[in-house]
């Protein structure tokens, strides 16, 4: 295996550990079972994980660029690991709070820290297929759930909730220390750090300077927008299809099926991306997930169609993945791409904060997740019409 090769496993090692954010809906029904939790309350540490991941990404990816991808990467496994860890606790404090600091806090700083890295390194061994690289690296992101909801609710049965915290958060230490050590720059890289040319740019942007461009909020918002959409639906999946008549084991395979898509998305929209352009993609994703969204609490009450409508929403989402880091370093060059792209990643935690919480009270509220859907759907709209007016912004 090439030593660029090996990167690339490596960051979509890591991030396969990283995504273990998106098994988080198995975790809702017992909770609310176990502690007479609302399903806004169990829904909030994984609002805060999200948060606290995408607020944590602008230091991260500053430290990264000048610093490397390694020890960057290996505090984030840490504190994963730990935050898990520490949210074994919950069943002796019973405090929806502790898992708000231990799960949201800890575990979303390590996350944040680890994800900044493995997308510029992978950017800067294989800069001709950027889109399909950085793809690769974050498909393991969200592959994640495949493995881990099935397993959380393995855990969740045999041990209890505190224990299958612990198990979980040991596996996540240890693989995530191991990949992370893995992680490097080019050797041409490493001293100088000359970055490889961009074909769309002859410089590259400062953070100060990017920010000054109406590029950057439109990506911000469209990104906004398209993560509030799918972390709703992932951060609800299994609750949802457990009420739509599936047992749980069928529910949580649902929050799987959805974890499988999400990962092909990342590498299958940077493939296509490469070819027909960030915004052209966008577009055509974009507009498909608004109206399968909105129509996805009408589908028949059939195994099939609830499969079917996660393997469509989970694609489009995971496809975020891949364009909007790969449109970052277009429009805004690789040389400042880490603290760059957590600028715009900043977009997510607030997406992630309001998606879940909101279907969440929408449903403690009238008993169903339509108008949260419906409103989730007019968004991925807007953001598909944003797209349609992406240009790369010009350059002094």
């Amino acid at each position: 295996m090439s030593r660029g090769a090996l990167v690339i496993f490596a960051g979509f090692l890591l991030n396969l550990m990283l995504g273990i954010v998106y098994a988080w809906s198995v975790f809702v029904k017992p909770l609310m079972d176990n502690f007479g939790w609302s399903k806004t309350i169990a829904s909030l540490p994984f609002s805060i994980f999200l948060f606290v991941f995408a607020i944590m990404m602008v230091p991260a990816g500053r430290a990264q660029d000048k610093i490397g991808p390694r020890k960057v990467a290996i505090l984030g496994g840490v504190l994963l690991g730990l935050g898990f860890i520490l949210s074994s606790f919950i069943e002796t404090i019973r405090d929806p709070v502790w898992l708000l600091l231990t799960y949201g806090v800890i575990a979303g700083a390590g996350c944040g820290l680890g994800y900044a890295c493995p997308i510029p390194t992978a950017r800067k061994w294989y800069p001709h297929r950027a889109g399909l690289a950085t793809g690769l690296v974050v498909m393991g992101f969200g592959m994640s759930a495949l493995i881990f909801a099935p397993l959380e609710r393995a855990f969740i049965d045999a041990y209890g909730i505190g224990n299958a915290f612990l198990y979980i958060g040991v596996i996540l230490l240890v693989v995530s220390v191991i990949a992370a050590s893995l992680l490097t720059t080019p050797p041409e890289m490493k001293n100088s750090n000359p970055m490889p040319v961009n074909p769309q740019s002859e410089r590259d942007f400062l953070p100060t300077e990017m920010l000054k461009t109406p590029q950057f909020y439109m990506l911000w918002f469209s990104f906004m927008f398209m993560s509030l959409v799918g972390l709703m639906v992932i951060g609800h999946i299994a609750p949802y299809a457990q009420e739509r008549g599936l047992d749980p084991y069928a529910a949580a395979f649902a929050a799987s099926v959805l974890s499988v898509a999400n990962a092909l998305g990342r590498p299958g929209a940077g493939w296509l991306s490469d070819i027909i352009g960030r915004p052209k993609t966008m577009f055509l994703l974009f507009l498909l997930q608004g109206i399968v969204v909105m129509a996805f609490p009408h589908f028949a009450l059939t195994l099939a169609t609830i499969y079917l409508g996660a393997i469509i929403i989970g694609f489009n989402y995971g496809a975020n993945f891949s364009l909007f880091p790969s449109a970052t370093g277009d429009f805004y060059g690789t040389r400042n791409l880490g603290v760059n792209y957590g600028l715009v990643f900043t977009s997510y935690g607030v997406g992630g904060l309001i998606g879940p919480i909101m279907a969440g009270y929408v449903f403690d509220v009238t008993g169903s997740y339509e108008m949260a859907f419906l409103v989730a759907g007019v968004l991925a709209i807007i953001a598909a019409l944003i797209s349609i007016a992406l240009r790369p912004p010009k350059r002094s």
